[in-house]
């Protein structure tokens, strides 16, 4: 059996909040005694990160505040997601980006977050083009508009509509990486954190507006071939409902054991009768049913369903149950 595409992680990075908003002192310890401190910030708190080696299962940590543990020892599969939230007191780990700590962003412009762990920043600056307002010359690169605990702080002006950003962080002829990368903003959002040498993404990291696990349903069916969730992921270029039509499907070391019949889902709109039916979804995401596969939603539904979101390369970032919401006939939401 071939291998399946499985997310290709290269940091774990712990979302950290606290009542006060005192991040000084905050430091991520792992039990196989790896430290890193808190020094990212963003809109929902501090954040630190760690490099696991290859193969890195179960992490298990504690975040220590001058010392003195700021909450109980938590956990979270590596395999499953490299970006966790936390909160102070709390034992609960969230596997997926909390949509309501995360406000609209301003889409006039790029914000670009560059750490190099040397601390060394002389003479490094960034180039863009496609996407850009204002490209600069090469010799003459956007500066950093402020440099934090993180690193510098890169602000570009937008073309109107522009959906990426292409861009070179470089010092004068030194690049930080030897391609050109792009700032894809449907799947990424409009502000990141990079690490030097590194052209993933630190935060956000792909994942799922859900996490990988099919033994709890954060997705509901509405009827009409209508599926929703909360929030959008990042990272994601794909949506479907998956089913087995014999056996069950379970998930090994990130991926799923089968991949099973699948629904194809394409972004939609809750019509005015589903938000009066389901007014609790009103502000959820909505996706319908392919047309191409619409004739199987009969067998889909008679199956255990499940609802997963996958990279472009087909690695899967969210899979979750399907909790099925009333028994009215299909067609019958216009």
């Amino acid at each position: 059996m071939a291998e399946r595409p499985t997310a290709k992680r290269h940091h774990a990075v712990v979302h950290h909040r606290r009542a006060d908003g005192d991040y000084d002192g905050l430091r991520l310890r792992t039990a196989d005694g790896t430290t890193a401190r808190f020094i990212g910030r963003d809109v929902y708190g501090a954040f630190a990160w760690i490099t696991p080696g290859t193969g890195t299962g179960t992490i298990r940590f504690t975040i220590e505040k001058d010392g003195v543990a700021d909450g109980p020892e938590r956990a979270f599969d590596f395999a499953a997601t490299g970006e966790v939230w936390t909160e102070e007191n709390s034992a609960v780990v969230r596997k997926a980006r909390p949509k309501a700590a995360y406000p609209p962003q301003d889409g006039t412009k790029a914000v670009l977050h560059y750490h190099r762990p040397d601390g060394d920043y002389d003479g490094w600056g960034l180039h863009t083009w496609t996407g850009s307002a204002d490209p600069p010359e090469w010799n003459e690169p956007i500066q950093p508009v402020r440099e934090d605990a993180f690193g510098l702080v890169f602000e570009v002006r937008l073309n109107e509509g522009a959906a990426s950003l292409s861009y070179i962080l470089h010092k004068r002829e030194e690049k930080d990486v030897q391609v050109d990368e792009a700032l894809d903003f449907s799947l990424y959002g409009h502000e990141v954190w990079r690490v030097a040498g590194d052209p993933a993404y630190l935060t956000p990291s792909p994942g799922g507006a859900f996490g990988l696990d099919l033994d709890v349903s954060e997705a509901a069916w509405i009827g009409d071939g209508t599926v929703v969730w909360v929030g959008e992921g990042t990272g994601v270029a794909s949506q479907q409902l998956v089913y087995a039509t014999e056996g069950d499907l379970t998930l090994v070391n990130g991926a799923l054991s089968d991949e099973g019949q699948w629904l194809r889902l394409v972004p939609a709109e809750l019509t005015e009768a589903q938000k009066s039916r389901y007014p609790q979804y009103a502000r959820a995401s909505a996706f319908r049913v392919d047309p191409r596969d619409r004739e199987r939603i009969g067998q889909a539904l008679g199956a255990r369903l499940f609802a997963t979101q996958r990279a472009d390369s087909g690695a899967l970032l969210g899979a979750t149950g399907v909790r099925i919401e009333g028994k009215q006939p299909e067609g019958t939401d216009k």
